[in-house]
């Protein structure tokens, strides 16, 4: 059977002419985008959600340790115990905390005074140099700094085909106490001065 170029022209403007499928057409092209943006939207938003908990926690653990003029071992135990309740809903798996009291001497140079760390092999070594971690406006001769860090290792929900291992927030806060010029580390509550770290 020859089509002629009128028979042509009829059947190619009754299928330009046909539009019922196209919603369909669509629907199939666009929902695969759609998808891809609303679970990105949901992973950011969780993500961003953990990082603000996470700094919640080291503002909270740094205002803590800076209220008193001497902390205790358990003192700062019992803060590492109630630490992972800061992160809920994301769970304690992945997270470390670290306060460290800096002191700055009389040239600006700043060194470890005392650290602990949850878990324990994180705190830095006593009188380890800092300068590379304290900012410079923060040196003040003659002082004492406390800094409050959190680390967390954020796994998406979905997106952990993107980032299996997960996905590093780090927050470093700095606090002056506020009781005394200095925060001495105690064994217990009761210890003599000389086994106090200050």
């Amino acid at each position: 059977m020859l089509m002629t170029s009128k028979s042509l022209r009829r059947l190619s403007s009754r299928l330009l002419a046909e539009e019922r499928g196209i919603a369909a057409v669509e629907f199939a092209l666009i929902l695969p985008i759609m998808l891809t943006l609303w679970i990105g939207g949901v992973e950011v938003t969780s993500a961003l959600n953990a990082d603000r908990r996470l700094n919640n926690l080291a503002a909270s653990v740094g205002d803590l340790v800076s209220r008193e003029k001497e902390v205790t071992e358990a003192d700062i135990a019992a803060v590492f115990d109630i630490a992972p309740s800061a992160m809920y809903p994301d769970g304690e798996a992945g997270l470390s905390v670290r306060i460290t009291a800096v002191k700055v001497d009389d040239t600006g140079v700043a060194t470890v005074a005392w650290s602990r760390a949850e878990p324990s092999d994180l705190a830095y070594a006593g009188d380890a140099a800092m300068n590379s971690v304290v900012p410079e406006a923060l040196r003040v001769p003659n002082t004492r700094i406390i800094m409050s860090e959190a680390f967390f290792t954020y796994v998406p929900t979905i997106g952990s085909i993107v980032s299996p291992d997960g996905i590093e927030l780090e927050d470093r806060l700095f606090f002056v106490p506020r009781l005394s010029s200095e925060i001495s580390l105690c064994p217990q509550a009761d210890s003599p001065a000389d086994q106090c770290v200050s």
